[in-house]
């Protein structure tokens, strides 16, 4: 009986500790979406400045610096999927870790300990939040992202055209939508799955 009482102490000392260091992981997941993005502002801001400052000087200087700048923007672009993809992977392992959080406290609270009766109804459901939460600050952020992206391919055919042309904007909303779908389809993927699945892919 003293080694059974030994184990459920050290069960619930894991589960204390283990519920502990998931909310930092939730905070660091969020945190990188967040440092993501800002990263994101600089760097679009510095490679938009330098492919518009090619061009520019090429054209005070009667050279065809066009495709210098496209390059410059276009390595930008590749970029921007990049951190498009890392805020999905990151938003994915924010709700697996805040669903086993939800899990503990729906574990803890569901015979009222202590007489504590939750009024706020606290998170207890392993279930949520959704992968793909339309309005969830994260995902407002990626919008964001996903509408930087779209906003270099205007400036991509701005500088290839040399004019402003409706079609652009065209493109670039296109360019936005196919986004939001890949965004969309990966998280809708991990719904349902286990962590492994959800991750990895397999078991």
């Amino acid at each position: 009986m003293g080694i059974d009482h030994i184990d459920a102490q050290d069960g619930a000392r894991f589960l204390e500790r283990d519920f502990n260091q998931c909310f930092q992981q939730m905070r660091h997941y969020d945190g990188q979406i967040i440092d993501i993005v800002k990263f994101a502002l600089t760097a679009y801001a510095t490679l938009a400045g330098a492919a518009l400052a090619f061009y520019k000087y090429g054209i005070d200087k009667c050279l065809d610096y066009r495709f210098p700048a496209i390059a410059v923007l276009i390595v930008g672009l590749l970029l921007g999927f990049i951190l498009l993809v890392l805020v999905i992977r990151n938003r994915v392992y924010f709700v697996l870790v805040t669903r086993y959080v939800n899990e503990h406290r729906g574990f803890f609270l569901r015979d009222n300990p202590l007489g504590f009766p939750n009024m706020t109804r606290m998170y207890t459901n392993a279930k949520q939040p959704p992968y793909f939460d339309r309005w969830s600050s994260q995902l407002i952020l990626l919008y964001g992202l996903a509408l930087l992206n779209s906003g270099l391919i205007g400036v991509i055919l701005y500088i290839f055209v040399g004019s402003l042309k409706y079609y652009m904007f065209a493109y670039g909303v296109l360019f936005f939508i196919v986004q939001l779908v890949f965004t969309y389809a990966y998280l809708q993927f991990c719904e349902g799955k286990t962590a492994s699945k959800a991750v990895f892919g397999k078991e």
